[in-house]
Parts: structure tokens; sequence; C-alpha cells
């Protein structure tokens, strides 16, 4: 003590306490020690997590269920019971260390939720005000009436005030709970699911702040409960003033086509963890700097699509489960033994959820949506995700409830969603629309159009390098005054960086629009296409538009638009065409989304192969010469029914193989019913195209008879030419040329057997445009092969 008086320096002994084993050679538990203990609980953690979902994925369960379930299964309502499992591998000594990287996990889900989040896309619809709103409000009502007059027989819930704020709470449906969900179930870009997005989002921001008022307003003391607004408020002014300039700074900064340095990605990390701080300082909830600075971060590439590549996986798959395994191992459903109390809550929750579903069922109704998409609406719209559980235990943490509260809460929420997805990845079917059938088909084909109406062709491009082929192909399908083309130009934009998907019209690159990087992606192409139709030799409309999606649900948007405005055509690019300017992982899913919307589509889909060269398309010249090979079938009709069209204009040259398959036996009977029925199709399409262009010299027509499929390709080998474009059907009526009986030959299904071939090197050295057509599978299944005989008087354009 006298050295201590004397300023003297002086030690105190802490005892050192080892993380690391020696070693089980030395007769140590790896499990004693924090380091292996800690790897081990890790491992456990993500392995459950993953192999609950590999089970439940299938039942249409989310990974936040799954990791939620986790969580319940190794804590102490199940095998944390177990005494090794409670006493060496998860120790009470390590919880705060499991708390704070659970809570890391958080913070960082809930930046990227806000990075994502796009504010101007509150006012998209007012179908979704007329659907969010009276589902917010009566939902409230009936949770509140019943909550309120109950909560005192509910011991654990703090009184006051706070009953008011956990009743409306658990009304509440937060956009990126749904949106997280519907995209794990693949149906973010579905037409219902755009719906409860957007419903969602439009009371987002009333229920952020009704969060925040209740965090302030359960303070203990009066005055602190108003320095925290104040500090809330003055973090928030902060924070719009002075950091979001530097982040719309950063993003103009980046160079088009490349990416955000990597120390400005860093930075923003660890200033989400800076504010993280600062909000936990100042007695608010941890989250709420995180959320802001994501909030007034520009969501899409560059800067947000980095943030988001650069974390989100690290996040989603280690950090979230670690964090779902602490919320559920907080919870111990052997603590239940006020059966009255926990029936009481139950109810209260139970019939929250019912009133969202009735109030969301009955809105959609009175906007013409059917029962049963109304009903299923009702179940997205009562989704939960991690915003509820953070709010759940910070409640908890704060002791405004306790523990079998708390329980009781949670699981609802894991047993609400795993119902709702359930029922919802069941029963939903994307391809429906919403609202009653309307009367007479809207399946179109190009056999379908009138010599006398506009031709609608949908292009879907993914990169300039497509445009030159497309005009070549608009032009040679002969717009003329009598029938002009209105072309539907969509750039196909992977939603990276954004939480919901959009389909916007093109509109010339301005100052502050929240678009303008993939604008100024865009601009150039659509303006190409926007310089053709000035110059075209006929009247060509353009209608372009940008669409963000994720590629596995892009399909639904293009069936949305075909089917909205009946669109006969829509054009594809290949996917492997300009591979090396994509990349194989965007190759594999452009290939999937083009066989989607083969699949889906209700009209014909052709996919073009870019193998050679434009057409020779000047202001003052065009020409193009064109081969069409004609077997037989409802998609060989409709190449030759595009063919007609483009023999109208003087400056194509037009080429049509006919195959005709002889059998080598005609007494075995080859053809069935069916094929005779095609067999009578074609020939009465063959015979109007030939009598409308008798006398064209731009028609040359050629039948070569083959007995089998080796001659079918000597006889397309032997007929190569100085072609622009190739056209010829994916599927053939005569059953030697399907799919099923040559898949060994064929290398890319979607092009079919003759398209294969075609886009091969055996062809032309692989150096020539192959166009595959198909007819909508719905219009064969729906209605017949016969449903387009009775076009043919549409062929032959004038």
């Amino acid at each position: 003590m006298a050295e201590a008086d004397k300023g003297l320096p002086f030690q105190v002994c802490v005892p050192s306490v080892a993380i690391f084993s020696k070693g089980v050679w030395f007769k140590e538990n790896p499990f004693d020690y924090t380091f292996p203990a800690t790897l081990a609980q890790i491992i456990l953690v993500v392995v459950t997590s993953r192999l609950l979902y590999f089970l439940f994925k299938p039942l249409g369960q989310t990974k936040f269920s799954c990791n939620l379930l986790g969580g319940f299964i190794l804590g102490p309502s199940l095998l944390g019971r177990n005494q090794f499992m409670r006493d060496k591998l998860f120790n009470p000594k390590d919880a705060s260390l499991w708390a704070t990287m659970s809570l890391v996990g958080a913070i960082y889900s809930m930046f990227i939720i806000a990075v994502k989040f796009d504010i101007s896309m509150v006012k998209r619809t007012k179908l979704s005000l007329k659907i969010g709103v009276p589902g917010l409000i009566f939902t409230v009502a009936i949770s509140l009436g019943l909550g309120i007059p109950l909560a005192s027989f509910i011991p654990g819930i703090k009184g006051g005030f706070f009953p008011i704020f956990l009743f409306s709470i658990i009304s509440f449906t937060f956009f990126p709970d749904v949106a997280q969900a519907l995209d794990e179930l693949n149906l973010m870009n579905s037409e219902l699911g755009q719906i409860a997005i957007s419903s969602a989002l439009l009371i987002e921001i009333i229920q952020w702040l009704f969060s925040t008022v209740q965090d302030v307003a359960t303070k203990d003391n009066v005055s602190h409960g108003a320095l925290t607004f104040v500090s809330v408020v003055a973090m928030s002014v902060f924070i719009v003033y002075v950091i979001r300039p530097l982040m719309i700074s950063i993003a103009k900064n980046t160079p088009e086509g490349q990416e955000v340095k990597e120390f400005y990605v860093v930075a923003i990390l660890v200033g989400a963890l800076v504010l993280s701080l600062i909000s936990d300082a100042i007695g608010t909830a941890f989250f709420v700097g995180p959320i802001i600075l994501g909030l007034v971060i520009p969501d899409g590439p560059p800067l947000g699509a980095a943030l988001v590549t650069k974390t989100e996986l690290l996040v989603s798959e280690l950090l979230l489960p670690i964090f779902y395994f602490r919320t559920g191992f907080r919870t111990n459903i052997l603590l239940f033994s006020d059966w009255k109390s926990f029936a009481t809550l139950q109810a209260i929750i139970g019939a929250s959820y019912v009133a969202k579903t009735v109030a969301v069922t009955v809105a959609a109704l009175c906007c013409k949506i059917r029962l049963r998409n109304s009903l299923l609406l009702g179940m997205m719209m009562n989704i939960r995700g991690i915003i509820h559980i953070t709010i759940f235990s910070r409640w908890r943490y704060t002791q405004v409830l306790d523990e079998r509260v708390y329980t009781q809460l949670v699981l609802s929420v894991l047993i609400g969603n795993m119902i709702a997805t359930s029922l919802v990845h069941f029963t939903y079917r994307p391809h429906l629309r919403l609202g009653p059938s309307p009367k007479g088909p809207r399946i179109r084909n190009i056999q379908s159009v009138q010599s006398n109406s506009p031709f609608d062709i949908l292009c879907c491009i993914h990169n300039e390098e497509s445009i030159r082929n497309l005009t070549s192909l608009l032009e040679a399908s002969n717009p003329t005054e009598a029938s002009p083309i209105c072309a539907y130009i969509i750039h196909a934009v992977e939603l990276v960086g954004r939480a919901a998907p959009v389909l916007v019209p093109y509109k010339k690159k301005k100052e502050g629009n929240k678009l303008s990087r993939i604008s100024s992606l865009t601009h150039h192409m659509m303006q190409a296409f926007l310089n053709y139709s000035e110059n075209s030799s006929g009247p060509v409309l353009i209608q372009s538009f940008t669409m963000i999606a994720p590629y596995k649900s892009m399909h639904e948007t293009i069936c949305r638009v075909v089917h909205d405005n009946l669109v006969p055509l829509v054009i594809l690019p290949f996917h492997e065409n300009h591979q090396v300017m994509v990349g194989t992982n965007v190759t594999a899913a452009i290939r999937q989304f083009n066989n989607n919307v083969q699949e889906y589509s209700s009209c014909t889909v052709g996919i073009l192969v870019e193998r050679g060269f434009p057409g020779r398309l000047a202001l003052s010249h065009f020409s193009y010469n064109v081969v069409t090979f004609f077997i037989g079938g409802p998609d060989d009709r409709e190449a030759l029914a595009l063919a007609a069209r483009m023999l109208g204009n003087h400056n194509v040259v037009l080429t049509v193989y006919r195959i005709i398959i002889v059998p080598k036996k005609l007494s075995e009977g080859n053809y069935n019913e069916d094929e005779e029925m095609e067999a009578r199709l074609d020939e009465s399409m063959v015979d109007e195209f030939k009598l409308r262009n008798n006398g064209n010299n731009c028609l040359n027509w050629r039948d070569i008879e083959v007995e089998d499929s080796v001659q079918l390709m000597d006889a397309i080998v032997n007929s190569q030419g100085d072609y622009d474009l190739v056209m010829v059907g994916r599927r053939h009526a005569d059953s030697s040329l399907r799919d099923e009986e040559m898949s060994e030959f064929v290398h890319y299904a979607e092009l079919g057997m003759m398209g294969d071939m075609l886009a091969s090197s055996d062809f032309c050295g692989g150096m020539v445009n192959v166009l595959v057509l198909q007819e909508s599978r719905e219009l064969s299944r729906n209605y017949g092969s016969a449903f387009g005989s009775g076009f043919s008087k549409n062929l032959g354009m004038k």
C-alpha cells in the first residue's frame, strides 16, 4: 500500500484461462476449452441448419423457419437438456460470446435488408394501398381489442403502455420478411408475390416509426426517453445530410462497368458497426443506426450491389444461423405451466393471424382477385421473420416480458411461418392469372396475326451485342402501314442489391434518378433501337423497358407482358450468345430463363442463336437472305408463317426446304390419327403459301424426300449456302424426329433436333444465325393443333 500511495506501479494478478487444448493425447477433453468448444458449436449449428433446410425445403419451408427450428432442437426444449450438451458444448460461460456473434449477424442482416430497400417503390401501385392499409388497420384493431383487456390475465407482460405496442407489433407485416420468404419460394416476381411485397412495403414506414416510438416510450424515465428520441433524430440527420452525399459520391465516381473500391466497402461495413455502437449507447435499438445507413446507400449497382454480393453469403449462411440458434436456445417450452395464460396469449395471436387473412382476402376480392388467390395473399401477408424476432429479443433483454411470453411469441412465429409458406408453396400457381379468365382465348401465335393489323414482337436483350441482329430481324419482318410492328424491347438485368423486382419503362437518364446507373448501361442500347425505328423502311414502334429481377423468376414478368398485350411472338437470345461477356454462371441462368419462357408463355417463342453477322442493314439499302426448313407440325407452321410475312419485304430472299419423310413401308400404317391431322394442316398451309406467293421471284421452294434421320442430316448439310438467317420449328410432327427419339444426339434440348443441328459447326461452319420457333405449349394443350388452322388466310403479307 505504501508503494501504491507513492505512485509507484503495481500489478494485479489475474488467473490465466487457457482457451486452447493441449490435445487428447494429454488426456484433456477439448470441450473443456473455449476455442475447440466454440468451433464445435459453430459447426453443429450450421450443419443442423443446412440439414433441416435440405429436409424441409421440399415442403415449402424457408431458411428462417429451419434456422429457428434448429435453435429449438439444440436448445433446452430438446437436445439442450442433455448434460453434455448443456455443460460442455453449450457452457453458460460462453453465452456472452455467442450473444455478441449472433447480434453481429443480426446487425449486418438488417443492414443488407436496408441497402436493398427502395423507398421510391412505396408509391408503385394503387392496388397495394387498397390491400395493405385495410389489412393493417383491421388486424391492429382486432389485436388491440382483444389484447388490452386480456393482458392483465397474462403474467410476464409489463403493464402501462407496453401491451399497446406488443399487440400492435404482432399485427405488423414487415416488407423484408415477406420479400426474403417469397424469394426462397421463387415467388418474388410472381403476380401475387408482387402485390404482397408492394402491400407490405407501403406500410413499412408507418410500422418502423411505430417501433421507434415504442422503443423510446417504454423507457423507465421520461427524461431518458426524451434524450433518446433527440439523439436518434440527431443521428438520423447526420446520416442523411453528411453520410448520404458521401455514398452518392462514391457511386457516381465509380467508373461504369467497374466494381467499387474495396476500401469503401470495408469502410461502410465498419461504419455499420460504429452506428450500431452509437445506437446502443444513446439508448435505442442496436439496429436503428445500421438500418438508416442502409437506407441512404444507393441500391443496386455499383455500391449497393457490391455490398450485398460481398457480405450476404457470409451473413446468411454463417452468422444468421448463429443468431437464430441463440434465439431458439433462449426459449424453453418446458417452462409452460400456466396453460390458461398460454391459451389466452395464443388465442390473441391466432386472432391477429385470422384477422389479417380475412382483411386481406376481402380487400383482394374487392379488387377482383380470385378467392383462392386472395386467401393465398392473406397467407403471404402473415409471414414473419428476423425483424419480429429481433424486436421480441430486445423486449426480453429489457425485461418488459419474461421468458415464458418470449417463448410463446417466438414459437407462434415459427408455427405461423411453417403453415403459411407450406400452403403458398403447394397451392399457388404463378403462371395462372389472378383475376377471372377473360372471355375468348388469350393465347396467340404468328398465324393469328391479321394481314391488316399490327404485329407485336417482344425482344429480350441481355447485352448490346444482340442489337444489330434483332434490328435486322425486325426489318426483315416487313413493317408496313397496313401492318406496323410494335416491338417491346426489354433489357433483362439480374436483381442484385435490391429487395424487390421491377419493370420500369425506359426514359432518358436524369440526374438523381435512382435507376440512373442502370439507365446509363441501357441508354445506348435503347437509343440504337429508337434510331432504327426512325430510319426503318416501315412504321416500327419501340416500347422499351428495363426488367430487374432474379433470373429464376424473370420469365413471369415476360409472360405477364405477353398475356396483357396479346403478343404473338417473343424473341430470346440463346444463352451461349456472347458467353465471354456474361460468364458461366449467368449463362446457365439465362438458359433456365429461356426454358421457363418456352414452358409457360402463351405465345410463340423464338430462340435466336447468333452465330453469324447481321443482315446488311443500312440507311439506303437492306438485304436479307433467309432459309426455312419445313418438316411439319405446329412449330414448323409458325416458322413458315413468319417466313411468309418476311416474303412481303422485297429486300428479303427466301428459300424454303420442305422435307418430306417417306415411310419405307406404307402398308405398316406408320401414321397415327394425330399425325394424320397434322399432315392435313401442313398440306393446307403449304398450298395456301404457294398460292399466295405464286410468281414471287424472291421465293425459292424445294422439296426434298428422305426416308430416315440419316438422310435428313445429309440433306441439311447439302443445303448449305450464304444465309443471314435460318428458321426452323423446335418440334416436329413425324415420330422419328421427336426429341425423345433423338435425345442422345441433341446437345441443347431447347433448340430441338433440327435447331441443334443447324446451330452446330456441321452447318455453314457454325457461322449462320438460327431462329428456333416453338408454338405455345398451352395452345396445344387447350385448343389442339388445329387452333391455328383457321388462320392460313393471313399468310403472305403484301
